[in-house]
C-alpha cells in the first residue's frame, strides 16, 4: 500500500517533495497512504467532491475519503480535491497532506475486510495545505 502514497510523490512530485518523503518511505520511517475514494463517488475522479479552495499561499481543503488502505496509521497523504481549473477530472490537483495538519481527522474503519492493513475514513474541515504540496500543476 505504500507505494500508492509515495508512487505519486514519485511520478509528479518536485524535487524537493521527493527529498523531503521518499526516503523516509524507502528506509519505514514513515507510512504513505493514497486517498481518492469519496463515499458518493467511489474511485470516479471525475465525479470527486472534495474541493480544495486556494487561499493566499494555501488550499483549503474540505470533504471526505473512504475505504483509504493505511488511514489512521499513515504519516501522510497523497490527496485528490477538486480546484475548479476545468470541469469534470480536469479540474482536479493533488495534495501531500501531513496526517498531523489541523483539520485532518480519520476515523477507524467499521468494514470486516480480509486486509492486511488498516481502512479508514479521512474528513477534511479547513485543511490548511501550502501551495507548495500540490504535486505537479493546478488541475
Amino acid at each position: 500500500m505504500q507505494g500508492l502514497g509515495s508512487g505519486a510523490i514519485s511520478l509528479a512530485g518536485t524535487p524537493a517533495q521527493q527529498a523531503a518523503y521518499l526516503p523516509r518511505v524507502a528506509r519505514g520511517e514513515a507510512i504513505a497512504a493514497f486517498a481518492l475514494s469519496e463515499p458518493t463517488s467511489g474511485s470516479d475522479a471525475a465525479a470527486l467532491q472534495c474541493a480544495a479552495r486556494l487561499d493566499d499561499t494555501h488550499y483549503v481543503l474540505n470533504g471526505e475519503k473512504t475505504w483509504i488502505s493505511n488511514g489512521g496509521i499513515a504519516d501522510f497523504y497523497v490527496v485528490f480535491a477538486r480546484t475548479g481549473e476545468a470541469p469534470g477530472a480536469r479540474g482536479i490537483s493533488a495534495f501531500i497532506v501531513d496526517a498531523e495538519y489541523p483539520g485532518t481527522g480519520d476515523s477507524p474503519s467499521a468494514w470486516t475486510v480480509m486486509a492486511p492493513h488498516p481502512l479508514a475514513r479521512l474528513v477534511f474541515r479547513d485543511c490548511r495545505v501550502s501551495v507548495g504540496q500540490r504535486l505537479g500543476a493546478a488541475g
